[in-house]
């Protein structure tokens, strides 16, 4: 005696059932939402602060850095003129190129024109 045993499969659609909403949980949800929303934008505002000032800060110590090269140049600028028009120096070229002072009568001044008034 053998026996057999068939077993069938039967099919289960579950397409047309739906999970009935937890509105205790949808409430709790949304309460955390709304306490935690201040909180998130608060810390975004300061995030963004933060970056503003570092950015300010290196744009800052960027100038200052670059007023300091503009001041040395200046002062190096300024002891190369005040060497190059030394009298010293200029009497010393002048005798290389083979220049006098002038003569009493090489000498014109020029004034500058007076503004006409306009006639009323």
């Amino acid at each position: 005696m053998s026996t057999a045993y068939y077993s069938q499969t039967k099919r289960v659609e579950n397409l047309h059932l739906t999970r009935e909403r937890d509105r205790k949980r949808g409430r709790e949800l949304a309460t955390l939402l709304v306490a935690l929303l201040p909180i998130a934008c608060a810390l975004i505002v300061y995030a963004a602060l933060h970056i503003e000032t570092v950015r300010v800060g290196y744009a800052r110590e960027a100038r200052v850095r670059r007023s300091v090269e503009l001041d040395l140049e200046n002062r190096r600028l300024r002891a190369e003129l005040a060497r190059a028009s030394s009298p010293d120096r200029v009497s010393e070229l002048s005798a290389q190129k083979n220049l006098h002072p002038p003569l009493p009568g090489q000498i014109q001044y020029v004034e500058a024109p007076q503004p006409r008034k306009a006639k009323p």
